[in-house]
């Protein structure tokens, strides 16, 4: 709308309109809204658009900072400036709490505020008073209240001990004795320091002893008594509860076999003799006599070490070995554990593991693992062959079990081609083959050789058609520089390189190392790239453009 332009004021450029002597709120700018172009004062414009640049942010009570809003404004909490009125109510009743005899308890709150406070009475259980004394006893100086260190020493009667010359006496005194304090010996040859006989039960003899030559010393009952010496060739001969007496020593004849020398073999007593051994004659073993062993009950012996029979029990006769399923060695499935098991009863190890079945531990495929009744065993089946060619039992294979020709040809159907160098037991060889070639299939049942190069550093490839020999690049990087792109290293770097800095605009970076303030858009001053700030809402220039481009 153009219709109050003067005709002769149509410019082509904004710069062409003159210039307005005053700003004012009060100027009509164009204002289109839904395709409808409307006039509007340039100061309601303002105040939809902002808040104007002379508005202020002003600090309160306890804060400092603000301004006005011309620039970015910032408020702060003022040092000291949140006070008891700032604060809300915790809930705690003021005052002093705890004294020399009252304890305060304290609640606190996630934010570290006390919202409690009360006390309790103290109560010291357990503790000694400080006028508690340590009294020094008999033996003993020293003592005292407990309110400081206590310190107990020994009452020697004498600074120095008794030395080994000294006469000793008997003491009547109740201090310590020293730790160094030693008796004089006793002179055992000094009468004067011996008196009376040792009794029997201080180690001595019970009486004064004048021994004879030969003679025997014996138990008088309350001393040792001694005996007249006997004549050579005489034995001694027991009186019971009395003296010994000397007597002749037994001549023996020749006797038969399994003939003893003794009592009665059965009835009261009698006169040694010779006599047959009977069972009576035998001491009892501890086993109980009867019959053991039938045909489901097996008897287990005990022996002694000089073969005597010293137990016998019965145990079940297992009839045989009774198959539990398969057994996962790796992860002990189904469990088992050592020394725990039924006898005879045993598993097939379908996966090999190292599980300890009483200090079993390599379980492989196929092997065994049987309880005797107090311990777990491997039967190794590690190199038994399960079948052969799928057949289990006696085997017995031909050559159409394996799809092999006969030896008079027969069943040879398709192309053979066997050649076999060495012998069976090691054939090593391939035939055509020579040093350093490498066989691969041409075709379906060909092959070839492929011949090792003569040049180095050369490496196989596949062309898409065929094997060929290709020479390997040995050629490395010795050292890396970003040069003038604005990343470093910008010199030469050798070992693991890592770029940093910012790449430049010549080098098709931004020369930029932010990103600068939201809602800024990236511009350039012909050199470089810059974070701009964009023109802010609708300028007079572009309403007058807009006017003139709508004619």
């Amino acid at each position: 709308m153009t219709t109050d332009v003067p005709s002769n004021l149509i410019p082509s450029r904004i710069t062409q309109l003159p210039t307005a002597p005053v700003a004012s709120a009060d100027g009509l700018l164009l204002f289109t809204y839904q395709g409808t172009s409307y006039q509007i004062r340039a100061g309601d414009l303002l105040q939809v658009a902002g808040v104007p640049t002379t508005r202020q942010v002003i600090a309160g009570t306890g804060m400092t900072g603000g301004g006005p809003l011309s620039a970015d404004v910032t408020l702060s909490i003022a040092n000291g400036g949140v006070g008891a009125t700032q604060l809300a109510a915790t809930g705690a009743t003021a005052g002093t709490y705890g004294n020399a005899t009252n304890i305060p308890v304290v609640t606190v709150d996630a934010t570290g505020r006390i919202t409690a406070v009360s006390s309790v009475p103290a109560t010291i259980t357990g503790y000694v008073p400080t006028s508690r004394q340590i009294i020094a006893g008999a033996g003993l100086e020293g003592g005292g209240n407990l309110n400081a260190n206590v310190t107990l020493t020994a009452d020697f009667e004498d600074t120095a001990p008794l030395t080994t010359t000294t006469d000793g006496s008997a003491g009547t005194l109740n201090e310590l004795s020293r730790g160094d304090h030693q008796h004089p010996p006793v002179n055992l040859n000094d009468q004067n320091q011996i008196d009376g006989v040792l009794p029997i039960d201080q180690g001595g003899t019970g009486r004064s002893n004048s021994s004879v030559p030969g003679g025997i010393a014996y138990g008088g009952g309350t001393q040792i008594a001694l005996g007249a010496a006997g004549a050579s060739g005489q034995v001694l001969v027991s009186g019971g509860t009395g003296a010994y007496t000397w007597g002749s020593a037994i001549i023996v004849t020749d006797q038969p076999a399994n003939v003893i020398y003794g009592g009665p073999a059965a009835g009261a007593d009698a006169p040694t003799a010779f006599r047959a051994l009977v069972n009576a004659d035998l001491p009892a073993s501890g086993v109980t006599a009867g019959t053991y062993g039938s045909s489901s009950l097996i008897p287990v012996v005990t022996v002694d070490a000089k073969g005597v029979v010293t137990g016998v029990t019965t145990a079940s006769f297992q009839t045989g070995l009774s198959f539990q399923g398969t057994w996962n060695a790796a992860t002990n499935s189904p469990t088992l554990a050592s020394g725990t098991g039924t006898q005879g009863h045993y598993y097939i190890t379908n996966v090999a593991g190292t599980t300890n079945l009483d200090g079993i531990t390599d379980w492989a495929v196929g092997d065994w693992a049987v309880f005797s009744g107090a311990v777990w065993q491997k039967l190794d089946q590690s190199n038994t062959v399960v079948s052969v060619n799928g057949q289990t039992g006696v085997v017995v294979l031909t050559a159409a079990n394996v799809g092999a020709p006969q030896t008079d040809g027969t069943g040879a159907t398709g192309t053979w081609g066997i050649s076999i160098s060495g012998t069976a037991a090691s054939a090593t060889n391939v035939a055509g083959g020579a040093a350093n070639r490498i066989v691969y299939n041409t075709g379906a049942g060909a092959s070839d050789f492929l011949v090792a190069p003569t040049v180095t550093d050369t490496f196989l490839k596949w062309n898409g058609s065929a094997f060929v020999w290709t020479t390997a690049v040995t050629a490395a990087v010795t050292s890396f520089s970003a040069g003038t792109t604005g990343l470093t290293p910008n010199t030469g770097t050798t070992g693991d390189v890592v770029l940093a800095g910012t790449l430049a605009a010549a080098n098709g970076g931004t020369g930029l190392t932010a990103v600068g303030t939201s809602g800024n858009v990236l511009t350039s001053d012909g050199t470089n790239w810059t974070s701009a700030t964009p023109a802010a809402g609708v300028t007079t220039d572009d309403v007058i453009a807009l006017a003139v481009a709508l004619g």
